[in-house]
């Protein structure tokens, strides 16, 4: 877990904890703020946090949803180097956030991560089985927003160049009609790797109100 501030020391942690290319670093991080943050202050945090880290992203879409559905183990779709920045709003909802390493399970099968994936389908119980030794819980905090930034990549490796990507899930134990659990999103890639976002819709991501 890492205390949420938009400065270099912060953004480097990040980074190296996410867009790693070796296999000691989870891939993923866990961002707290230290008050409670609005909906608009958070997605503002988000774009905070994307214009100080130390290596240079483009935002190629963006989201916001609510969700009380659990899901598969799964990458969200986009090119093959990115990352995942998910904003948290605070809700009465309790989730589950479990990340499996699958640049890991990949590299002990000795297998590349796009061949690995396409043979054990993480959507279906027979391919999910081939994950479960190398997944963590992600232990989220209840009610107060907070940020996960998740490796996004299907990229074979490790050999020391490429992003080793993770695969995510949620598990929404006890939906509840009458509340909401609002996530934003945003999905990044390397420059010149997919169509850019243009500044006026990430100007609006900020500032919307209503949902995808």
């Amino acid at each position: 877990m890492i205390l949420f501030a938009p400065d270099a020391a912060a953004a480097a942690e990040v980074a190296a904890m996410v867009r790693r290319t070796t296999l000691d670093q989870p891939g993923f991080a866990l961002l707290r703020f230290p008050h409670p943050l609005g909906s608009r202050a958070l997605r503002g945090a988000m774009i905070g946090l994307i214009d100080v880290l130390p290596v240079r992203f483009e935002v190629e879409r963006l989201g916001r949803f609510d969700q009380q559905v659990s899901s598969k183990f799964h990458r969200d779709g986009a090119p093959p180097a990115s990352l995942l920045v998910l904003g948290y709003e605070a809700t009465t909802v309790r989730s589950r956030l479990l990340i499996a390493d699958a640049s890991r399970a990949a590299a002990a099968a000795v297998v590349p991560l796009p061949e690995f994936v396409a043979r054990h389908n993480p959507m279906f119980p027979a391919g999910e089985a081939h994950y479960l030794r190398f997944v963590t819980e992600v232990p989220l905090p209840h009610g107060e927003s907070y940020l996960v930034a998740i490796n996004n990549s299907l990229l074979p490796g490790p050999d020391g160049t490429n992003p080793l990507g993770v695969l995510h899930k949620a598990v929404i134990d006890a939906p509840d009609p009458a509340a909401r659990r609002i996530i934003n999103s945003i999905g990044l890639t390397l420059p010149g790797t997919a169509a850019v976002t243009s500044a006026a819709e990430v100007e609006r991501f900020v500032s919307r109100d209503d949902l995808d």
